[in-house]
């Protein structure tokens, strides 16, 4: 079950938790735990510190709804996580269990004893998971408060998570649909970026595919990543014929940090834009980014980061 996108609210029909940044996964426990990804993988290999969390279960012919999580500096870090779930080999899996373990976050129970409970609602499932669960270091039942949506959201947003699930007390489980009983509000960052290049889609006729991103830092005019989406078809029209005025034969960024990228079209760094996005990524990039707006009234030099 997914949640849809919305605004902070608050309501006493709903119940607040932490939007865990990490890989979603069913929990299988019955006599042996198999962890299923999104897309129907068996993942459990990969995560072999959480092979034996069935052990922690009360009943057999349980199935658990949660997410898998590594933590950093004390918060979920997809980063790091992304590290172990890239790992294949087993000695290389192993090895990595103490730099990076893992914990999985129970938040729902689908089947108990074998039995459905997609139709009951969301706070018996709840009720009935917590007396199922014996929580230890590789198992932990998610938290959950009521009716104060946008004061919990700000605290998340303030500790730097990635935001928070609102979910309908009285709500069904609908496996493989998005609903809008379970809603999310994702904390989000606005700032103003210089627009360095650009890239044409090779599937279209010379449409806009992305903007290549710059800011300063340190004096220096560095490498941001892409953003290719938030434009409408409009907007890509307008956006390529006025940066097609500007193109450069050599990239703006300068030294080492020049990004090694294909089919760039360079442009001077003189138009600024604005762009949401939810964090770096280890090599600078911005995350998960989206164009918003262009920014006439500030400076390209005026684009530092962090702002």
């Amino acid at each position: 079950m997914l949640a849809s996108l919305a605004e902070p609210f608050d309501s006493p029909e709903y119940t607040y938790e932490i939007k865990w940044d990490g890989y979603r996964a069913l929990a299988f426990l019955d006599s042996n735990t198999r962890l299923q990804s999104r897309n129907l993988k068996d993942i459990t290999g990969i995560f072999p510190e959480l092979s034996q969390i069935h052990s922690f279960i009360k009943q057999t012919g349980t199935v658990i709804d949660g997410e898998i999580i590594a933590l950093r500096n004390g918060k979920p870090d997809f980063r790091e996580l992304q590290k172990r779930g890239q790992l294949r080999n087993k000695s290389q899996i192993l090895n990595a269990l103490k730099s990076i373990p893992v914990t999985y976050i129970a938040f729902d129970l689908l089947y108990l004893n074998g039995q459905p409970l997609f139709q009951e609602p969301l706070e018996t499932r709840r009720s009935l998971l917590a007396d199922n669960l014996h929580p230890s270091t590789q198992l932990v039942l998610t938290d959950s408060i009521e009716s104060k949506g946008i004061a919990y959201f700000n605290s998340i947003a303030a500790m730097g998570l990635e935001g928070v699930i609102a979910k309908k007390k009285n709500s069904v489980y609908s496996p493989g649909k998005r609903t809008k009983t379970w809603l999310k509000f994702k904390r989000r960052q606005r700032d103003p970026f210089i627009i360095c290049g650009f890239v044409i889609n090779p599937t279209s006729r010379g449409e806009l595919s992305s903007l290549v991103l710059g800011a300063y830092l340190d004096g220096r005019l560095k490498y941001f990543g892409m953003v290719g989406t938030g434009f409408s078809r409009k907007e890509l029209e307008i956006t390529l014929k006025e940066l097609q005025k500007i193109v450069s034969r050599s990239s703006p960024f300068t030294g080492s940090i020049t990004p090694k990228l294909k089919d760039i079209s360079w442009t001077k760094p003189l138009v600024v834009c604005e762009v949401e996005y939810l964090e770096l990524t280890d090599d600078g990039s911005l995350r998960d980014p989206s164009f918003k707006r262009f920014r006439p009234d500030i400076k390209p030099a005026e684009c530092i980061y962090p702002p």
